[in-house]
């Protein structure tokens, strides 16, 4: 981030945004209390960009094909240990085309928790709305 004036925050403003990424990751940490950054990360990037292909995807978050399916089976159905994933992402196979194509979408559960996201994003959060009580 450049040293300009312009992109100084005040210690109120800081600990604002801070405040906000805090809400944001407790709502990963509910779901797993040792949720990687990378997750939530892969997480966001199908949030905010569904339908698109593993691969592409992978290329996204600049990772391996491996690593992303490794994210996958996390976020998804079915861990690499063979334990229950977490659900909030499906990899489905298109209908009509290329069958090896397989693209990754975000399952009812997921698309509450992008939900939940946002509204956390926007100040919604318990941080957030402490930090605004004491203001």
């Amino acid at each position: 981030m450049p040293e300009d004036e312009s992109y100084k925050l005040s210690p109120q403003a800081q600990r604002y945004a801070a405040s906000l990424l805090l809400d944001c990751a407790d709502l990963f940490y509910e779901l797993r209390d040792r949720m990687p950054i990378s997750y939530a990360a892969t997480f966001l990037r199908i949030a905010t960009t569904q339908g698109l292909t593993v691969a592409e995807l992978a290329a996204r978050q600049s990772v391996s094909g491996a690593v992303m399916s490794r994210h996958l089976g996390e976020l998804g159905g079915r861990t690499r240990q063979g334990g229950a994933g977490l659900g909030l992402v499906a990899v489905v196979q298109r209908i009509h085309g290329d069958r090896r194509e397989h693209r990754v979408i975000l399952t009812e559960k997921g698309v509450e928790l992008a939900r939940r996201v946002n509204i956390a994003a926007r100040g919604g959060g318990p941080w957030a709305q402490r930090l605004r009580k004491r203001a």
